[in-house]
């Protein structure tokens, strides 16, 4: 017998109202726009098989070809591969990092969870770091912190999706808070020293996770030691200031020079860059105590 036609979600319902408007917005379309933009993405990711006289909650799939005989009836149970557990391609071990349920999950029951735990940035942050993009310390910070921990709390509550390209041809809906930079974040020399260099070390964990690998974890460890250690702490703020601006420009400047594939060691401060810094701070702070002292014009004598 024929099987029913396979139809696609009517994301023109009031339930798929955020999907779209997200849609609409990502993909500078209007909302007709939007539903057929959604309605082929379905259709290319192989989600189908909603029957519409069962509604979503009977899903079937159309049968893999391979799996019939010559004769085009399905194979006996005992003709069917074997299961094949937690492997992957090829029969070797699935990837650790495949979705939850994909596999069987393995530990070392002798290992116990760490004395001290180490608090979780934001996703975005975290997602930054992995395709090595620059980031702000900010995230890294505890005021940073302590929003990425509101954020999970709410979440439950108030998220909306978003849709991301997964792989080619292929969309994947996934949480938009965890997408979306904080509009609280600061620049790195925005920070006050203490907040900088307690952030830093969140930051080394993070990149270590990554696998940024050894060169460049030891390349940043040693920037913020020779930036902690530098001779111009001891003019106090002043000199703490400048260190942070040249941070700020410096890790932003290596991350641009990446993408060209011109990265360098980062861990070398570069005295006359910093002195130019800390003399267009000079500057700076000339001009506003000018601006402080400058008689108004209506009180200036004739």
């Amino acid at each position: 017998m024929d099987q029913d036609p396979v139809m696609p979600p009517d994301f023109a319902l009031p339930g798929f109202a955020a999907l779209v408007e997200l849609t609409m917005a990502t993909q500078q379309m209007d909302r007709d726009e939007a539903i057929v933009f959604l309605e082929q993405r379905w259709e290319q990711t192989g989600l189908g098989g909603v029957r519409p006289d069962r509604g979503g909650d009977d899903l079937e799939r159309d049968e893999d070809p391979q799996q019939r005989r010559p004769d085009g009836n399905a194979p006996p149970p005992h003709e069917e591969d074997p299961p094949r557990g937690d492997q992957g391609p090829g029969g070797q071990p699935a990837d650790p990092a495949q979705p939850a349920g994909s596999q069987t999950i393995t530990f070392d029951p002798d290992a116990r969870i760490a004395t001290t735990l180490t608090a979780r940035p934001a996703d975005y942050a975290i997602k930054r770091i992995e395709v090595r993009k620059h980031v702000p310390l900010w995230y890294f910070s505890r005021e940073g912190l302590r929003e990425a921990a509101r954020a999970v709390r709410q979440s439950d509550e108030n998220d909306t999706l978003a849709i991301t390209k997964a792989e080619e041809g292929q969309v994947t809906v996934r949480s938009a808070g965890s997408l979306a930079a904080s509009k609280n974040a600061k620049l790195d020399h925005q920070l006050t020293y203490s907040e900088f260099m307690y952030a830093k070390n969140l930051f080394l964990t993070a990149i270590d996770n990554a696998k940024w690998g050894d060169d460049a974890i030891d390349s940043f460890n040693w920037f913020f030691h020779n930036l902690d250690n530098h001779p111009m702490r001891e003019e106090g703020d002043r000199g703490e200031r400048a260190l942070l601006l040249y941070a700020s420009r410096a890790r932003t400047d290596w991350h641009d020079k990446l993408v060209l594939r011109k990265a360098y060691n980062i861990a070398t401060i570069n005295e006359e860059l910093l002195a130019k810094i800390a003399r267009e701070l000079d500057s700076r702070e000339v001009r506003a105590n000018l601006e402080q002292v400058r008689i108004p014009p209506h009180e200036q004598i004739a």
